[in-house]
């Protein structure tokens, strides 16, 4: 049944949005009056991207999927001057549609995931502070390196973290301390609506663009005649993650091959079987991804190429827990570091 949810879900995506928004105009229209026909749009878009996480989370049979977006939602409303009435309304027109248009059987599973997600609207947030600690040097690197980025001073940037590297600080500590705190940061700015969308683009691709000029450094290690293929899956394109790691297998010495974001099973399966790997690294960002993340192990564990290599999972959507069982993998990394030490115990 609750498969036959998330297919209602998807399948009325648009059309259950439009009724969602347009009981809640009607129920609300003072409020709605000066966003005008632009605004009606970007209701019915943002109504339509709350039912994939809550479709994954009755999936899950997890409210807390549900509970962390709403969460989230909470913070970049807050940023955005929205009242925490509308997405309370929202909400709750959500669940009456869903009343209106499912089988009742399906409705009254839908009615706790909702009703959760109402109770945490009524929780309040907790501020987050800035992820960048400037009482340590590496500390005060990232907070120089992350206010040329916001600055648009991709240049500056660069040379920061070229000068760092010369000067002998690791780039493994550059990785996680400057790069990793960096995006953290960004995305933090940007939840709160410090920083526009398009800057949090610039600041990922010019990192990106930064941690190639130190591939000289990297793919420089001496090899120990191990491969790991590493992918972001299915349509997610948050890929930054999954590179960082792959990144770390190489300074380790094993030789890599980073798919990039929105790679199926039958690509990474290719890559695998033109590359013998000896463990396959995923990732997630969207939580309504953990079930196409499933759906890929399951198709490279009944591969002949993949049933015998060895599955590590990570990412966002995955961070607040270890349940790798579920997805049927062989480990769970949230980091990079912990997705080396576990690779080398799987393949001891």
């Amino acid at each position: 049944m609750r498969k036959e949810i998330q297919f209602l879900l998807s399948k009325n995506n648009l059309v259950y949005a439009e009724k969602i928004v347009e009981k809640q105009y009607n129920i609300q229209p003072g409020f709605w009056q000066k966003y005008g026909v632009e605004g009606k749009k970007f209701s019915i878009r943002d109504a339509g991207y709350h039912l994939p996480f809550l479709a994954e989370s009755i999936v899950a049979d997890d409210p807390k999927i549900f509970t962390d977006y709403v969460a989230w939602v909470k913070l970049l409303f807050q940023g955005l001057n929205f009242p925490d009435s509308v997405m309370i309304k929202t909400l709750e027109c959500t669940r009456d549609v869903l009343f209106e248009e499912m089988p009742p059987e399906l409705a009254e599973i839908v009615s706790p995931f909702i009703e959760a997600g109402l109770d945490q609207m009524l929780t309040p947030n907790m501020l987050i502070d800035s992820y960048i600690d400037e009482s340590t040097d590496i500390g005060k690197l990232a907070k120089k390196y992350n206010t040329a980025l916001l600055n648009g001073d991709r240049k500056s940037a660069s040379h920061l973290i070229l000068n760092a590297v010369k000067e002998g600080v690791k780039i493994e500590d550059i990785y996680i301390e400057v790069f990793q705190k960096s995006q953290y940061e960004v995305g933090r700015l940007w939840l709160s609506n410090k920083i526009s969308v398009a800057k949090e683009h610039f600041c990922s691709a010019a990192t990106q663009m930064i941690m190639s000029q130190l591939y000289p450094y990297i793919f420089s290690s001496e090899r120990i005649g191990k491969k790991f293929v590493g992918a972001a899956i299915g349509g997610e394109l948050h890929e930054i993650g999954i590179r960082m790691v792959a990144d770390f297998f190489e300074m380790r010495g094993w030789d890599t091959y980073y798919l990039g974001a929105n790679a199926p099973a039958s690509t990474i399966l290719k890559a695998v079987e033109e590359n013998n790997a000896d463990i396959i690294g995923l990732s997630i960002a969207m939580p309504y991804h953990r079930g196409l993340l499933t759906d890929t192990i399951s198709e490279i564990r009944e591969s002949s190429v993949g049933k015998d290599v060895k599955i590590l999972i990570g990412g966002a959507a995955l961070n607040s827990k270890s349940d790798n069982y579920k997805f049927g993998a062989d480990g769970f990394a949230p980091n990079a570091y912990k997705a080396i030490e576990l690779a080398n115990q799987l393949i001891s």
